[in-house]
C-alpha cells in the first residue's frame, strides 16, 4: 500500500470510528498510537475529529452527510448522485470549475466522492503544507456551490454515459437482479445512479431546481461528520476547521426513511438465476440480518467471515473439496 493511501485510510477508519457525542469526546487510542486527536462539535452541529501526526508524509481530510441514494425523490432517482458531482464544479468563492481537483493534483494529491444508498461521503489527500488551502476550497462544496446550469446538463450526460457503460457488466447486472428482490421501500432497492430519464428537465421542472431543493433540505451542519489529518497541532487544526466551516448552514434535518427489513416478509427463501455475459459459474448465498452497527466495537461479522473463510483444517472448504464440490 502506497504512503498516499496510508494516510488516507487512516482518516477514513478514523471517521468510520467516530460516532456521535458530547461537544468535546474523549478518543480511545492504541497505546502504541503516538498520534493527538480531539473530538468536537463546532456551534453550527458539525461534528468533527482532527488527528495531529507531526510525521504523516499526507495530509487528508474525509466529510461525511448522513444522506444517499435512498434519500433521491421517486421522481428523480439518481439526484443524490447528481449532487454529489455537481459539488466540485465551481462555488462562490471559486467558481472555476475543476479549480480543485487541478489544486490538490498539482500537489501531489487525490480526491475523490461516492454516493450510497444512506449517507454520502468527499475526501482528498495532498501534501501537507496544503492542507489549509485544501481545506479552504473543500469546505465551500458545503457553504456555497453554484450549481451552475451547463454544468448540470453536462454531469447528467456523464452519469448516463456511466449507467451505459456498466449495462453489460456482470456485476451491475448481479446487483440489480438483487434489487427487484427487495423491499421496494427499502434504501437499497432504489435505482441509484440515475440517468438521462430520471434526470431529465421536465416542463416546470428543471432538475437543478430539485437539486438545490436536495441540497437545502439535507446538507445541514448537523448531518455531517469531518475528520482531519495534518502535521498540524491539533489546536491549529481546530482553528482553521472552525473558520473554514463554521458557515455550513444549520437546520431541521429531515429524519431518515423508516426502517424496513430489506426483504418483503414472506419472500424468504428465495432463489434467483442470473444469465451472465461473461462465462461466470458462481453460487452466492445471502442472509437477511439485523443491522450490526451497534455491535462495532465487538465485530461480530468479522467473527463470522472469519469462521467462514478459514482454510485450514475441518473448515467448510476442506469439506466442500471432500464432496467434490
Amino acid at each position: 500500500m502506497s504512503s498516499r493511501k496510508h494516510a488516507t485510510l487512516r482518516t477514513f477508519l478514523a471517521l468510520l470510528l467516530f460516532i456521535a457525542g458530547p461537544a468535546v469526546a474523549n478518543v480511545i487510542t492504541s497505546p502504541s498510537d503516538d498520534r493527538s486527536y480531539l473530538a468536537y462539535q463546532l456551534e453550527n452541529g458539525l461534528q468533527v475529529l482532527l488527528i495531529s501526526d507531526p510525521h504523516t508524509d499526507k495530509a487528508a481530510a474525509a466529510l461525511d452527510v448522513r444522506v444517499g441514494s435512498g434519500s433521491d425523490p421517486e421522481e428523480r432517482l439518481g439526484l443524490a448522485h447528481l449532487l454529489e458531482h455537481m459539488l466540485f464544479l465551481g462555488t462562490e468563492q471559486y467558481p472555476e470549475a475543476g479549480e480543485y481537483q487541478a489544486f490538490i493534483q498539482q500537489h501531489g494529491g487525490s480526491d475523490n466522492a461516492y454516493t450510497m444508498p444512506d449517507h454520502t461521503n468527499y475526501y482528498f489527500d495532498i501534501q501537507p503544507q496544503y492542507l489549509r488551502d485544501a481545506l479552504e476550497r473543500f469546505s465551500q462544496f458545503f457553504v456555497a456551490p453554484l450549481f451552475n446550469p451547463s454544468f448540470v446538463e453536462r454531469e447528467r450526460g456523464v452519469i448516463h454515459a456511466e449507467f451505459s457503460a456498466k449495462l453489460q457488466s456482470d456485476g451491475r447486472r448481479y446487483l440489480a437482479a438483487r434489487r427487484q428482490a427487495f423491499d421496494p421501500r427499502h434504501p437499497e432497492s432504489s435505482f441509484a445512479v440515475g440517468d438521462e430519464n430520471t434526470l431529465a428537465d421536465r416542463e416546470g421542472d428543471p432538475v437543478r431546481e430539485d437539486l438545490v431543493d436536495f441540497y437545502e433540505a439535507h446538507y445541514r451542519a448537523e448531518s455531517m461528520n469531518l475528520v482531519v489529518l495534518g502535521r498540524e497541532s491539533t489546536d491549529l487544526l481546530r482553528d482553521w476547521v472552525e473558520e473554514l466551516f463554521e458557515d455550513v448552514p444549520v437546520g431541521q434535518v429531515i429524519a431518515p426513511q423508516t426502517e424496513v427489513p430489506i426483504y418483503p416478509l414472506g419472500a424468504l427463501p428465495l432463489l434467483q438465476k442470473i444469465n451472465p455475459v461473461k462465462e461466470i459459474r458462481q453460487a452466492v448465498f445471502s442472509f437477511a440480518i439485523p443491522s450490526a452497527l451497534d455491535e462495532y466495537a465487538a465485530k461480530p461479522l468479522s467473527y463470522i467471515a472469519s469462521l467462514l473463510g478459514d482454510e485450514g483444517p475441518g473448515s467448510l472448504l476442506v469439506l466442500l473439496k471432500e464432496y467434490g464440490w
